[in-house]
């Protein structure tokens, strides 16, 4: 490019060179000719000039100039415009690209300068924080008034813990990261339902020692007994025949927590594990034992399709169905009328136990299903249990395609039921009820 620009200009001043002479040799005015030339040589660049000033207004276009001068210096500009405009695509769609990952993220994200000016957010971010697409370019402390998360924009810290502020039930952790010396990166992220499940693993924790410690307290206690010498055979065996009780409810207790353990730890078993369950004959063995439990002193009726039966897993619905018809032994006064049924519907098969009893209040339906969640039932006779019967009988239908549902009111009895969806129904057929008392 040098040599030909060279060699351009070099022509157009031979030109003039040859212009001026002719004019010189022909007036005899040798500033004339060369003026002539000089003129010549000038509108050459000034026509450049008016092209390169025209192609300037739209740069995008490939330039097209005669001279070579002006052509190099015109193509360096365009080549570096078109260099550039590369470089912003390419970083407007890195820039895409991350604003659309960023989106899709369940943390909130917003960037911000060293200032707290809010320079981006996610949509997380949005619902988090309460911010709104005007919030661009003010303050994020100014908008967050909370002294913890102050100190966290201005660096004096990395990683916080605060309440949402537009819900203070919203538990936030939010960390901040140093992005470069212009840019600071604050991802907040919802614990509070990690935080919920730690609070539940410590009182699960806290309740088995509890649950563990009263059987074996007793157990140390006769222990402490038998070990008096003067006692005679009849009263050591009468003391052995105390062990049976707190031993029997460790049993329990530990029996409840592995099948609480493997019922969490497996997954959903496939069509091919399961088993045809005749729940009539099933529940039929229930109400068996739950005459046994109650002694008598409740009216305990059954009402069940005999011909309806389900797909499922026996052993894990003998466990559901009697942990509701015992709960509502306990829990259902002497004299109490309890009612089982079992029976088809539009969408499929449902088994409901209805009692008379204390009924439960509603702030403490939601909680039912916890582990070791009781309620203090003020007058109830409640007999036994190992407070994991309604944590065991959710996770069991729902391994069956089905929802526990209560239905209760304090002080006038309660009604827990599911229904099973119908492609686990197996050949219903008209209803044939059982009623046993």
């Amino acid at each position: 490019m040098p040599v030909r620009w060279l060699a351009g200009e070099l022509a157009r001043v031979a030109i003039g060179a040859v212009v001026a002479i002719v004019v010189g040799l022909t007036t005899h005015a040798w500033g004339l000719g060369l003026a002539l030339g000089v003129i010549g040589w000038v509108a050459w660049h000034v026509r450049e000039f008016i092209r390169f000033d025209r192609w300037s207004r739209h740069p995008l276009a490939r330039p097209n100039h005669a001279a070579a001068s002006w052509g190099r210096a015109t193509e360096r500009v365009y080549r570096s415009l078109a260099a550039s405009r590369a470089r912003s695509r390419r970083l407007l769609s890195e820039l895409r690209g991350f604003t659309t990952i960023t989106r899709q993220l369940p943390d909130g994200a917003v960037l911000i300068r060293p200032g707290g000016e809010i320079e981006m957010f996610n949509d997380a971010a949005s619902k988090l924080f309460g911010l709104e697409a005007p919030d661009r370019g003010n303050n994020l402390v100014a908008l967050v008034r909370v002294p913890a998360f102050r100190a966290l924009v201005d660096g004096r810290v990395a990683l916080v813990e605060m309440n949402a502020p537009r819900d203070p039930n919203v538990h936030l952790e939010v960390r901040r990261i140093d992005i470069d010396p212009q840019r600071v990166l604050i991802l907040a992220r919802d614990v509070t339902q990690l935080n919920r499940l730690l609070t539940m693993r410590q009182d699960f924790v806290a309740n088995v020692s509890h649950e563990l410690r009263t059987p074996l307290t007793v157990i140390l206690g006769y222990l402490e007994t038998m070990e008096d010498e003067s006692l005679s055979e009849r009263e050591l065996k009468t003391l052995l025949e105390r062990f049976r009780g707190p031993v029997r409810r460790m049993e329990s207790l530990v029996e409840d927590l592995l099948l609480l353990t493997r019922l969490e730890s497996n997954p959903r078993p496939a069509r091919e594990d399961l088993s045809v369950v005749r729940v009539e004959s099933l529940l039929r063995a229930i109400r068996d034992d739950a005459l046994a439990l109650s002694g008598g002193r409740h009216e305990i009726v059954l009402e069940a399709t005999r011909d309806l039966a389900i797909l499922g897993m026996e052993g894990e619905l003998h466990s559901a169905f009697s942990n509701l018809v015992m709960n509502a032994v306990r829990y259902s006064p002497d004299g109490g009328r309890i009612e089982i049924r079992w029976h088809a519907t539009a969408d499929g098969a449902r088994f409901e136990v209805a009692d008379h009893g204390v009924g439960i209040a509603p702030e403490h339906l939601s909680r039912i299903t916890e582990r070791f969640y009781r309620v203090d039932f003020a007058g109830a006779r409640v007999r036994g249990g190992t407070g994991l019967g309604l944590a065991i009988t959710k996770h069991v239908l729902e391994r069956h395609g089905a929802t526990l549902t209560v239905e209760s009111e304090h002080g006038k009895g309660s009604r827990f039921g599911c229904t099973f969806p119908r492609d686990l129904v197996v050949a219903p057929s008209a209803p044939a009820r059982l009623q046993s008392v």
